[in-house]
């Protein structure tokens, strides 16, 4: 049964403090029974005290999703590895699938893809004490779990489970963990691993972005490597320091032990790390977004890149986690040396010769005065190549990119010399078009296919009653270029066709076809792949599909003359 601090908020009227004792025809009411709204008699409720319709009345029991983007999960992982996984997958790659989901009436709902039946709907604690007032007649709306969750398979102390983590967006200031192996068996009592808020660390704020699962070297036993999987979080937003009492927090990146046991207390060093992202200048807002993790040939997380609202990419080496702070790999500044906010997570991809190259869009959209015209600012799309080298060797200005042109109009055409990276050159950026007069900013994180940019922005305009429009721009990862018909990402192309109205912040990608050209003298060949691109747009529009080539090679993509296969061969013999 609910705790008795618990059963005392659901006894309480909602916002007044005083006891009413209906705990239970409220719990009931949040369950789903309506016999007890406003303009119904009594009935199914039970609870002392109290007549019957006075709750208040709803058009349906379950609750908004506002920004909660839905998760679905079916069978683990084939491709994850380590001692016991393969087990654990042959018991549960023929699970049914269930789609997860976060609402305005307090819970996180699980359903059954097929029948579409609740399977559990979780009550994070950290709403318990303000989940009573959607009973309340005089009820305002509020976010609750107004968040996207994210999910992977973990080793929890030698037993793997796959695990849903989620943050509560704006309806409170942490996440939580839940073990989603057998989603029917919920009930049971050990689906609920563990919650994280700012009672275990006062840096912690509102996360509204999917967290991140990841293993992590934390040391060797006998020169093997030692693993453990975290839960990767980033501060987030209105996240206020020890004190709660200043406006400008230094940023964190959290690794949350997915092992912790449910009653062990939360312990920094121990259980959880904290790797600090202090503000370059207090007086200016600041929050860490969420990261993007580089993953080395073991499968475990070698870096996590997260931007700042004060425009700072940092780079966190989790190797050295129990020791290391970040470093900021570079500051996304204007033409003016304004700083660029980055709110949304980067991707990662390998950089051609050596290191990874962080890909992110900037700009920021998170409150009403972002939409005022006296706030537009120039923002833009980075490509930020880190050598990987320890200590980190900083980029330190765009003098070091090189630098593509956006024509304004209704499509842009992307124009810009070319490079080769291992050079002076540290990447590429790309300035939005007329973003200082339109306000145009990244409207999600940017996605990947095919080694393929997708970046979606919004575009709010500076006349309210002409309504937003939006942008997919289309764009090879390592040059910045946009692709010819055929398949080339060459200067002078155009992308970035503006559409009227409001569209998903990310767009569905999916392959539509592939094909594979003749190989050539070497045993080369170039690939051709067509990628359709779904945008979905609100207030009953059509959804708008449209189709990319992309040419990537194939089959013998290098080769070398080995001259002395003889004696190789001759020696490897003599080791047999």
């Amino acid at each position: 049964g609910l705790p008795a601090e618990a059963r005392g908020w659901l006894d309480s009227v909602p916002g007044g403090g005083m006891r009413d004792g209906l705990g239970e025809a409220r719990l009931a009411y949040l369950r789903g029974d309506r016999s007890r709204e406003a303009g119904k008699g009594g009935g199914r409720s039970s609870g002392a005290g109290g007549g019957s319709g006075i709750f208040r009345r709803r058009t349906g029991i379950l609750g908004d999703s506002m920004t909660s983007t839905p998760l679905l999960v079916g069978a683990p992982s084939a491709s994850v590895q380590g001692p016991g996984y393969a087990r654990f997958y042959e018991r549960n790659k023929a699970r049914a699938n269930a789609v997860y989901v976060g609402a305005n009436d307090g819970m996180l709902h699980a359903f059954d893809t097929e029948t579409g039946a609740e399977l559990f709907a979780y009550v994070p604690q950290a709403l318990l004490p303000v989940i009573g007032e959607l009973s309340s007649p005089t009820y305002r709306h509020r976010p609750y779990v107004d968040a996207s969750a994210g999910y992977g398979e973990a080793s929890l102390g030698g037993h793997w489970s796959s695990v849903l983590v989620s943050g509560m967006g704006m309806g409170a200031r942490g996440v939580f963990a839940l073990d989603v192996t057998n989603p029917a068996a919920f009930a049971s009592g050990k689906g609920a691993l563990w919650e994280f808020t700012e009672r275990d660390d006062s840096a912690m704020g509102h996360v509204r972005s999917p967290p991140l699962i990841a293993k992590i070297k934390v040391g060797t036993k006998d020169k093997v490597p030692v693993y453990r999987h975290f839960a990767v979080v980033a501060s987030g937003i209105n996240n206020y320091g020890e004190d709660d009492a200043h406006a400008d927090p230094a940023g964190a990146l959290f690794l949350l032990a997915l092992d912790k046991p449910p009653r062990e207390r939360w312990k920094l060093g121990v259980n959880y790390y904290r790797l600090a992202a202090p503000a370059a200048e207090p007086g200016l807002s600041n929050a860490l977004g969420p990261p993007a993790l580089a993953v080395a040939a073991d499968g475990s997380a070698r870096f996590a890149y997260s931007g700042d609202l004060q425009g700072r990419l940092w780079r966190f080496d989790l190797d050295a986690a129990r020791t290391s702070s970040g470093a900021v790999l570079f500051e996304a500044r204007d033409s003016a040396a304004l700083r660029q906010p980055i709110t949304h997570a980067p991707k990662v991809v390998f950089a051609p010769g050596g290191g990874y190259l962080v890909l992110f869009a900037t700009g920021k959209l998170i409150e009403s005065a972002d939409l005022q015209a006296s706030s537009f600012a120039p923002q833009s799309m980075y490509a930020i190549h880190d050598s990987g080298a320890t200590p980190i060797a900083p980029v330190r200005s765009r003098s070091q990119l090189a630098a593509r042109t956006a024509s304004a109009g209704a499509s842009a055409t992307i124009t810009g010399a070319e490079f080769d990276y291992g050079g002076a050159v540290k990447g590429w950026y790309v300035d939005f078009p007329n973003a200082r007069g339109d306000g145009e900013r990244a409207a999600g994180s940017p996605a990947l296919a095919a080694g393929t940019l997708f970046v979606n922005t919004v575009i709010p305009g500076a006349d309210p009653c002409a309504g937003p429009a939006s942008r997919t721009y289309v764009l090879d990862s390592l040059s910045g270029f946009s692709f010819t018909p055929d398949g080339y990402a060459i200067s002078g192309r155009r992308t970035g066709d503006i559409v009227r109205g409001r569209t998903d912040p990310v767009p569905l990608i999916f392959d539509l076809f592939a094909s594979v050209g003749q190989a050539d003298p070497t045993g080369g060949a170039r690939a051709v792949r067509t990628i359709g691109l779904l945008r979905w747009r609100a207030d009953g529009a059509p959804p708008l599909l449209t189709q990319v080539k992309v040419g990537l090679p194939a089959k013998r993509i290098s080769w070398r003359e080995v001259a002395n296969w003889r004696d190789l061969h001759a020696a490897a013999r003599k080791t047999r």
